[in-house]
């Protein structure tokens, strides 16, 4: 089972970029409820104080976990909670990239840490956390690598190679690099780094 968190700013047409699974559940973070009732996707649970959702009627058939909107946590923080007491084999966000309230993103990338098991998508980018190990990149888009805190690592297949070469927060190197053979690959050979690959305009 996989757990399937919406959230906004939310992908204009998201069967287009993700292919959901009968066994998904589907959790809908505050006004990316209405974004799925517009693109008649499933919602198997809604969370959030839905101060951003206009038509509370909406509510009224799903299982809704309401939050105060006085908290210590983002809705979408409180959705991954929810997700992860499920034990899914995978956690993926669709949506929360960007967007007018660019903090939220902000923090988004810091769930990784709580989460690390998440992959986050949107209608360009794909961001996930690449543990110790070999990792194989497939893609004709941009590729960027930013340490988690720090990560020795080293890429085969790229454009720009590294052998073991120990990328620190805040070191911009690892910023859209491209796979010019069959595949990339990612060699971390201590900590942790993100990944995130973007589509070419």
């Amino acid at each position: 089972m996989r757990a399937i968190i919406v959230t906004h700013p939310t992908p204009k047409d998201i069967k287009k970029i993700f292919e959901f699974k009968d066994s998904d559940v589907v959790i809908a973070v505050d006004q990316a409820v209405l974004a799925l009732y517009k693109q008649r996707i499933k919602i198997d649970l809604a969370v959030g104080d839905f101060d951003s959702l206009t038509n509370q009627g909406m509510l009224s058939q799903l299982n809704v976990i309401k939050l105060n909107p006085i908290k210590d946590v983002t809705d979408t923080h409180q959705a991954l909670v929810e997700a992860s007491k499920m034990n899914p084999e995978e956690i993926i966000m669709i949506g929360g990239i960007g967007g007018d309230r660019i903090e939220h993103f902000m923090i988004h990338t810091m769930f990784f840490d709580e989460f690390p098991q998440l992959k986050i998508i949107d209608d360009q980018s794909e961001i996930s956390l690449l543990h110790e190990g070999f990792h194989e990149v497939r893609t004709e888009g941009y590729v960027t690598f930013i340490a988690y805190p720090k990560a020795k690592i080293s890429l085969m297949g790229f454009k720009y190679t590294l052998v073991d070469y120990l990328l620190l927060t805040y070191d911009p190197l690892c910023i859209s690099n491209e796979v010019i053979e069959e595949h990339g690959m990612v060699q971390i050979s201590e900590g942790r780094v993100l990944q995130i690959i973007s589509k070419k305009s």
